[in-house]
């Protein structure tokens, strides 16, 4: 247990030093107005969770546009191949929002689903953290719950991991 702690205690400097940073490290806001985004994410491989499926990959890929300071509109195109469910297109759109530069955000998805036999309008809501290894090139941890509007057994959380490019 006090490993545990010690662990998230580390886990939560590094994420603070890490956001501190980047903020101190640029001469100009990170996400400002007019910047363009491209970027893809991986779940799966018990990342995430379904009530209907013992295994899960999601694929996704993403564009967006900083309309103002802090606030991006989101495009995104994903796959997700599951057992014991068909697999299934997503088409989405959503907005993010950031914390100051620190590079964590949150965001929410408006997303349609679609496979052989069924369609499904899927809201999501995910916090993140875009991490920049470079001043364009970020890795993107990010938290989600999916929730489906046809059945709850569609219905899920997880953990993707992803890469951005802001440019």
């Amino acid at each position: 247990m006090i490993m545990k702690k010690l662990m998230m205690a580390a886990i939560a400097l590094m994420m603070a030093i890490g956001a501190q940073a980047q903020y101190l490290n640029d001469s100009e806001k990170v996400f400002s107005q007019g910047k363009f985004y491209v970027g893809a994410s991986a779940s799966g491989a018990s990342l995430s969770y379904h009530k209907g499926s013992d295994w899960n990959l999601n694929l996704q890929a993403k564009a967006g546009y900083l309309i103002a300071d802090d606030w991006m509109v989101v495009g995104q195109l994903g796959y997700d191949a599951q057992t014991d469910m068909p697999d299934v297109v997503q088409l989405g759109a959503g907005l993010r929002y950031y914390f100051e530069s620190c590079g964590l955000y949150a965001g929410a998805t408006a997303k349609y689903a679609k496979c052989d036999d069924f369609s499904d309008f899927r809201p999501e809501l995910s916090v993140g953290y875009a991490y920049f290894l470079t001043g364009k090139l970020t890795v993107e941890p990010e938290v989600y719950y999916e929730h489906s509007t046809k059945d709850s057994n569609y219905s899920g959380f997880g953990v993707r991991i992803g890469f951005g490019l802001y440019f």
